[in-house]
């Protein structure tokens, strides 16, 4: 039987995209993705059976995991949406697609008990801080500051002419440099560019004091996080995070970290409306020499798009000697 091309229609399920004849759309005439996409740290992933890569071309060509009926219906265009989420993840709010496995929890509910989490130490993290202790005692002459000394915090071009100099205002930048996909900006302002030479000479956001050496130079924290077995482990990387002056508290969908790190002299607190519901009884904090591991246990073992519900503001401050 002879197929009339002009009586042939699209089909716009996911995965599929060839064109069907509309009297033989059978139930399983289909094979497609009926999950949405979502882009995560460079990684392009189906919803719906996990499969991901980071090359385009190679996320589009994996086939289907589900049979069903062609659909003619053109929908809107979720593969654009979720690579401008990735792109511009400040407007990440209004181009999220969510479907009823990686839906946000509900947030009508009232906050339930506020419970601390437990704290574990590694051995690494033990015997670093013991050595910090050790050779805190050595004499700070070695250390002492010379003239042209420059400003250690990222943005300052100042430099160490004398005790005046500490009454100097310092310009700087508190985030960390980005670069992605040929852009070069700071987390703390995200002023974005392509050009290296601008991007060093961009203007400090902060204003604040001068650190003059290495010692003195704030840990800025930077974090990761992935799912696995049911829980959510988020990745807080700084050094010398002291444990007994660590404090998490949840309620299940909030999670508040108070950080003592820098062995003692910095701390940041960090704020997390969580995606999704944990259990604060099964969920744990771990300190390593380098790292502070968030573990948390999912009180629904689904997939979550992102960490927070909406972003939260981290707060770091200097602790007073």
């Amino acid at each position: 039987m002879t197929i009339d091309e002009e009586t042939l229609v699209q089909c716009y399920n996911k995965g599929c995209g060839i064109k069907f004849d509309p009297k033989a759309n059978g139930s399983d005439s289909c094979i497609y993705h009926p999950g949405p996409p979502y882009f995560h740290d460079a990684y392009k992933i189906w919803n719906c059976c996990n499969k991901k890569s980071t090359d385009f071309g190679t996320w589009l060509s994996f086939k289907g995991c589900t049979k069903g009926p062609h659909n003619p219906e053109k929908p809107e265009d979720i593969v654009r949406i979720a690579s401008v989420k990735e792109i511009r993840p400040e407007k990440e709010e209004e181009v999220i697609v969510w479907n009823g496995l990686n839906k946000p929890a509900e947030r009508s509910r009232q906050a339930g008990n506020v419970i601390l989490l437990g704290i574990e130490t590694t051995s690494g993290a033990r015997a670093a801080i013991e050595r910090f202790q050790a050779q805190s005692g050595a004499s700070s002459e070695e250390g002492k500051l010379q003239i042209g000394t420059p400003c250690q915090n990222s943005g300052c071009d100042k430099t160490f002419a004398g005790p005046d100099s500490e009454l100097s205002e310092c310009v700087y930048h508190p985030g960390v440099a980005i670069f992605h996909e040929g852009m070069k900006y700071w987390s703390c302002c995200q002023k974005k560019t392509s050009d290296f030479g601008a991007f060093l000479e961009q203007k400090g956001c902060e204003h604040g004091k001068h650190n003059w050496t290495k010692n003195e130079k704030v840990d800025k924290l930077r974090e990761d996080w992935f799912s696995s077995n049911g829980s959510i482990t988020v990745n807080v990387y700084c050094k010398g995070a002291m444990p007994e002056n660590i404090r998490a508290e949840t309620d299940g969908l909030n999670l508040r970290v108070v950080l003592v790190h820098g062995f003692g002299t910095k701390q940041s607190t960090l704020n997390y409306e969580l995606f999704g519901e944990i259990i604060a009884a099964e969920s744990l904090v771990r300190v390593g020499e380098r790292k502070v591991e968030l573990i948390l246990k999912q009180k629904d073992v689904v997939s979550w798009p992102r960490l927070r519900y909406e972003l939260q503001a981290k707060d770091e401050k200097e602790i007073d000697a």
